[in-house]
């Protein structure tokens, strides 16, 4: 088109699943922003763009069988929301034409997409925006996020993460200005193109996580999770069958916990409780009546201990689940074993706003 710059703002970094490619557009100024999700794998991404031309058009790779309005399926958002789709594909290409200069959006997206995203053994979250081997660079020579002819005369990329994500590392290939307010980052640059970020995130409970793996052994699981660190204990190892008692082996391990936790203190701990299919015997239903007394007392009786060697109260929570969330079939004895568990959850609740 003739007197038009093509801002083509790649779909590497745009993370749109049907690819967005070029934004025709005069001065191209623009904002995106990456609210992460807690799952640390998906966000919603806010993109505005403005210039003084008079219609922007927005390229998407044409994909088999799509009709126009499947091209626009994971947007939440769309100004304008009126567009003209193109009759005919252009290169592979579908084109919507925004009748004015500026547009914002609002989409839904995946962050793995492209194999953008790795997570390592302590669940660190690994994003790169382009990977040379996954994505293709333009014919045009570009990569990353590019505007063409001309550079980005301005663009602040941002983000998001919840309260139970933080930012470890972040960088762009070109020189501007990153700025961490709270729990978010972002990357200010002028007059800048062909940007490539790489940005790497953890859970908020990360530093925890190492000193509570050291009390992983025989019948303790430690797992890091989006959410915050997981422990499984086998009821083995705490109480006796039919018993919420804890047993001597269960406290010993349970005085190291409180020790950890007395260090911890933003972690707030939910113990829940998990048995297996098999009914109360009539010897135990006096004290028991049903798994779900069972299963209650034993995450109460835990709390209990956990307070008594110095761990605040308040940052408990007892949970009681019965046979309703087995793990395994209880169709075996194995299964049944594995099932008859407690679940410690410890979240960090003194992160981001």
């Amino acid at each position: 088109m003739k007197n038009k710059i093509q801002s083509c703002l790649a779909a590497t970094l745009l993370l749109f699943s049907a690819t967005l490619s070029p934004v025709y557009a005069d001065s191209a100024v623009s904002e995106r922003i990456f609210f992460i999700q807690q799952d640390g794998r998906h966000a919603m991404v806010y993109t505005t763009s403005r210039s003084d031309y008079s219609d922007y058009s927005l390229w998407f790779n044409e994909k088999s069988g799509y009709g126009p309005e499947d091209y626009l399926k994971n947007f939440l958002y769309l100004f304008p929301n009126t567009g003209t789709w193109a009759s005919e594909a252009k290169d592979g290409s579908m084109v919507l034409k925004l009748p004015q200069g500026d547009f914002a959006s609002l989409r839904w997206v995946d962050l793995a997409d492209k194999g953008r995203l790795n997570v390592d053994s302590d669940n660190v979250y690994d994003y790169q925006s382009w990977d040379s081997a996954a994505d293709a660079t333009t014919a045009e020579g570009h990569l990353g996020l590019w505007n063409s002819p001309g550079d980005f005369e301005q663009i602040a990329w941002s983000f998001v993460f919840p309260e139970n994500l933080e930012p470890v590392t972040y960088s762009v290939n070109h020189e501007g200005k990153w700025v961490q307010r709270h729990n978010t980052i972002t990357y200010y640059g002028n007059n800048v193109n062909n940007l490539v970020f790489s940005v790497r995130y953890r859970p908020a409970s990360g530093d925890a996580y190492q000193d509570i793996k050291s009390l992983e052994g025989e019948g303790v699981e430690v797992e890091q999770q989006p959410t915050g660190i997981k422990m499984t204990l086998a009821e083995t190892l705490l109480f006796p069958s039919g018993v919420a008692t804890i047993s001597a082996a269960g406290k010993a391990l349970l005085d190291k916990l409180a020790d950890s936790l007395k260090l911890q203190h933003s972690l707030h701990v939910v113990v829940a409780g998990h048995t297996d299919n098999i009914s109360i015997s009539k010897s135990l239903t006096k004290r028991f009546a049903t798994n779900w007394e069972l299963s209650s007392a034993r995450a109460i009786n835990i709390i209990h201990y956990l307070v008594s060697r110095g761990v605040a109260e308040p940052r408990f929570e007892a949970q009681a689940f019965s046979f309703m969330r087995p793990i395994v079939s209880n169709d075996s004895e194995a299964g049944r074993l594995k099932n008859r568990r407690i679940e410690i959850m410890l979240t960090e609740v003194d992160k981001g706003i």
